[in-house]
């Protein structure tokens, strides 16, 4: 009984790592493309029903085509965008950031703090928590 406790316990300690390894690989994703401006590669990162919402949950917009528009403007509008990473927290599903956001060289960062829900290896909720 003791080894079949064990071994439930190496398993269940070996699937959330692998959980965790690939939200990390999807929050790490999602900052390289939006670095490259690539609004293909970024908005594959995201499901098709994403939901973006001003902390805790006033609904910005939903849907894949809308982030599609938004971004892919935003990108074009800000050709030295550049953001990133001050701090990061993996837990489970769920990634908080500290992001600073420079939108033009020699500009003055912006930091943000972003919550990313991943669910079936696609972010499905994206929180913005004014600081």
């Amino acid at each position: 009984m003791k080894k079949l406790f064990f071994l439930f316990l190496f398993v269940t300690s070996f699937a959330t790592a692998q959980e965790n390894t690939e939200v990390k690989i999807i929050a790490q994703k999602q900052m390289e493309t939006y670095n490259a401006h690539d609004i293909k590669a970024y908005s594959d990162l995201f499901s098709d029903d994403v939901k973006v919402y001003d902390f805790p949950k006033k609904l910005r917009y939903q849907g894949k085509d809308k982030l599609i528009k938004r971004y892919g403007d935003f990108f074009k509008k800000t050709p030295e965008l550049f953001s990133y990473i001050e701090k990061r927290i993996v837990s489970g599903n769920t990634i908080i950031d500290q992001e600073k956001v420079i939108y033009e060289k020699g500009g003055t960062p912006k930091e943000f703090v972003v919550m990313y829900v991943v669910k079936d290896k696609k972010i499905a909720e994206v929180y913005y928590i004014k600081r």
